[in-house]
């Protein structure tokens, strides 16, 4: 019996793993108690080198790499890599031979992803694994499911899709009256008609249940006019609408849009048959070719939180450093307490810091210590009383109203506004360089202008070379919005570090 693990060599040259194989791994993996006779489970927590066969060491070691950037990314990009990584689609292509099927299939689960963007993959994968459990029956994907096909959807099963294009159709059809017995939404009783007798309280549940339905209809009316990405098509019928159909719910204003001309029918131009010789030589198509290439445009992205262009990786992982402080935990270097820095600390304190100027977060002590807690345990990481150990909630709420308590800050806090988008773009000797970032938080001034950009930093002890790193950030989302003034603010020590913009020459 084949298992269904299967392993793809360089060429697609297979190796399927039988289970007599897979027992073998597993037994030869080291044993957490000498002498237990209980097989070890082969997870993505055993170690690759303890792994002998070759083609299952690379799959562990491909997914380990996976797993450290489920709490950077959506669930959608991360299953996508994996699909790519993994080789899914050559692997069934070279099983199936016709595999457009699966391959459909394949889109539709990486679809399903798409409404967890926020909740994350441990959402989505209960949410699989509920729906596997319950013998949930789901529709496969179909093998034309592309962007260009025509898909029909109703407006319910819509909520969370988007399309290029939309187009609203049946909007004349006549709404469906809700039937004779209904139930009181707000005292949960059922009114029934018996013979054609109402009963006490029927008239009115009725017309509650038709008001609630008219509201209904109108949100399911915004969710089919915010699916398209681009454009949205809405047919203006030669015929008023009557009061019960579904064009009759909302005003849209039709006689002022828009007329969408899609020019002359092309069916009508009629075949066209050329008696003109193709006289093109191999060095009239370089010539071509190289014009074509010559006016093209291209545009390259980057983000100045990512380090486009330079040597280093893509993503900086904050050193673990230690910092004296004194007892109220401000910085001090004979105090005995420490505190450890890190990636998972900076998390939490830039998402304090985030909520506080949102206001979903007050900026008590209490109210910030109980929000580190719950992030803490989002984390999967325990949360300890020593900041030399781990995550201290106590130490994390002071750093936070360490910070909004600097006098910079305190001055610019009623205008700060936290997690901004910015682009910006230049061209360059054809080339145009877009740039795209979120700044930690920014303030206007009173005409709209970007007056200074914040960025918050969660190092204890930043060594010369990163605090100038840091200032090349900053200088960098200074072009991107124009603002003369930007603070890196290191949130531990409660110092902040003054960026001004650099005027170019010419």
């Amino acid at each position: 019996m084949r298992s269904s693990v299967a392993c793809a060599a360089p060429g697609l040259c297979w190796l399927r793993l039988t289970e007599e194989e897979l027992l073998d791994i597993v037994w030869a993996l080291p044993r957490p108690v000498e002498g237990e006779q209980e097989l070890p489970r082969l997870d993505l927590d055993v170690e690759p080198e303890a792994i002998a066969h070759p083609y299952a060491r690379d799959i562990v070691e491909k997914l380990r790499t996976l797993r450290r950037r489920a709490n950077a990314t959506t669930p959608h990009e991360l299953l996508s890599q994996a699909v790519n990584v993994l080789r899914v689609r050559p692997i069934l292509l070279q099983r199936y031979g016709q595999a457009e099927r699966a391959l459909a299939n394949v889109d539709l689960f990486l679809s399903f992803s798409r409404a967890f963007a926020v909740r994350g993959l441990r959402a989505f994968a209960e949410a699989m694994t509920a729906a596997w459990s319950d013998q949930s029956r789901i529709a496969e994907g179909r093998p034309d499911a592309r962007e260009e096909a025509v898909a029909l959807y109703t407006m319910h099963s819509a909520k969370g899709l988007e399309w290029p294009i939309v187009v609203p159709i049946n909007t004349m059809t006549r709404l469906m009256k809700p039937n004779s017995a209904v139930t009181d939404r707000a005292s949960g009783r059922f009114f029934c008609p018996v013979f054609g007798v109402e009963p006490a309280g029927h008239e009115a549940a009725h017309a509650a249940e038709d008001a609630e339905l008219a509201r209904e209809r109108v949100r399911l009316w915004y969710v089919a006019a915010t699916r398209a990405r681009e454009l949205l098509i809405l047919p203006r019928l030669e015929t008023a609408p009557s009061g019960q159909t579904w064009l009759s719910l909302v005003d849209l204003a039709l006689s002022d849009q828009t007329v969408l001309d899609l020019g002359p029918d092309p069916r009508d131009a009629g075949e066209t048959v050329s008696d003109v010789e193709n006289v093109q030589t191999r060095e009239a198509f370089a010539a071509e070719a190289a014009a074509i290439a010559g006016r093209g445009r291209r545009i390259v992205w980057r983000a100045p939180s990512r380090d486009e262009g330079d040597s280093g990786p893509v993503l900086r992982d904050e050193g673990r450093a230690i910092l004296d402080t004194d007892g109220d935990g401000a910085p001090s270097q004979d105090a005995a307490l420490a505190i450890q820095g890190g990636r998972e600390r900076g998390l939490v304190l830039h998402k304090l810091i985030e909520e506080v100027l949102t206001g979903e977060t007050g900026g008590t002590m209490p109210d910030l210590m109980a929000r580190a807690e719950c992030l803490i345990q989002d984390m999967d990481r325990p949360s300890n009383e020593d900041p030399a150990v781990g995550l201290a909630p106590t130490e994390l709420a002071s750093c936070v109203i360490r910070a909004l308590s600097l006098p910079e800050i305190a001055a610019l806090r009623p205008r700060l506004l936290p997690e901004y988008p910015v682009y910006s773009s230049i061209a360059i000797n054809g080339q145009e360089d877009a740039s795209a970032g979120i700044v930690d938080a920014i303030a206007f001034e009173p005409n709209g202008a970007p007056e200074v950009v914040v960025d918050w930093k969660s190092d204890v002890d930043p060594a010369p070379e990163m605090l100038e790193h840091y200032r090349s950030q900053v200088r960098a989302y200074l072009d991107m919005t124009g603002a003369e003034r930007g603070m890196i603010v290191f949130m531990t020590s409660g110092t902040t570090v003054s960026v001004a913009r650099l005027r170019r020459a010419g």
